[in-house]
């Protein structure tokens, strides 16, 4: 078997978004299948062990954990400034937000998530521990440990990066909520120029993502659309059939910030807004 040629292989390296990690995983594979190499799974799981703890560095950097409102130092750690693997753990799927919103509000238990990763970082350091015991092993015992490893690496990865978005998607659907009231109001002033009398009838977000989150800001990116009653002349006008009403509905996208202090204020960034009513000056023409 080589493990180069592992699909387990590739979906692991997937997880791996900087180049530096990209290479260490590179060469530990390619060391794990030099078959005459005798510590080729004490080298290899040394790589793992060692990859497990920068991805989570790259992921959860240690100077942006200590700007969260939720960090505490330890002062039992070597480093004064220093994190504890539990903290960066906890970012990684928490970022900047704050406990009590992210417990009370969306009702997550991100500390439970921390406990069955360090289960899996545990267990991921016990492959190729005892160098007396896995040095110059049989293939195939060799390869399952390795295989082993790697599955071990690709749960714990795909652990974070689940309950991550999980936890970002939740935060946005909370948004959500709160944002047809802010939205309603600026609609109605973009689309005013269509009729004599333009009227917003319902707004709707189809999506609202999170693309970005620090101590400071979260910002959201939404897309949807805006119904509209058009109506042209007074209301007399209509009455007489010498005004005309239509309803329309167009495509708008927009972004949004609020205070990492409280996620649910939200305001729109200003000049975001976009409405496209090209349809209602297409005159049906090519």
């Amino acid at each position: 078997m080589r493990l180069a040629e592992e699909s387990l292989t590739n979906e692991v390296r997937q997880h791996f978004k900087v180049e530096i990690e990209r290479k260490i995983f590179d060469a530990a594979v390619q060391g794990f299948d030099s078959e005459d190499n005798p510590l080729r799974l004490n080298n290899f799981a040394f790589a793992m062990r060692e990859l497990g703890r920068i991805w989570l560095e790259h992921l959860a950097p240690k100077e942006q954990i200590r700007q969260c409102e939720w960090f505490v130092q330890n002062t039992k750690l070597r480093e004064k400034d220093g994190v504890t693997r539990a903290q960066r753990a906890k970012f990684a799927v928490q970022g900047p937000l704050h406990d009590d919103f992210v417990r009370d509000k969306l009702d997550i238990d991100v500390d439970k998530t921390v406990k069955e990763y360090t289960k899996l970082i545990d267990r991921l350091s016990d492959f190729g521990h005892d160098i007396e015991k896995s040095f110059d092993l049989p293939p195939a015992e060799a390869e399952q440990e390795a295989m082993d490893a790697l599955e071990t690496f690709d749960r714990l990865a795909t652990l974070i990066s689940e309950r991550h978005e999980s936890l970002l998607s939740e935060a946005a659907d909370e948004a959500k909520e709160v944002l047809t009231d802010e939205l309603f109001s600026q609609v109605q002033s973009e689309l005013d120029i269509l009729s004599t009398h333009s009227t917003v009838e319902g707004v709707h977000l189809e999506s609202l993502t999170i693309i970005s989150l620090d101590s400071k800001r979260i910002l959201f990116e939404s897309d949807g659309c805006v119904d509209v009653r058009l109506q042209y002349g007074s209301d007399a006008d209509v009455a007489r059939d010498d005004g005309a009403v239509s309803h329309d509905s167009y495509p708008l996208d927009c972004k949004f910030e609020a205070d990492t202090e409280r996620p649910l204020e939200i305001s729109i960034v200003s000049g975001s807004l976009r409405i496209n009513t090209d349809s209602f000056y297409d005159d049906g023409e090519d």
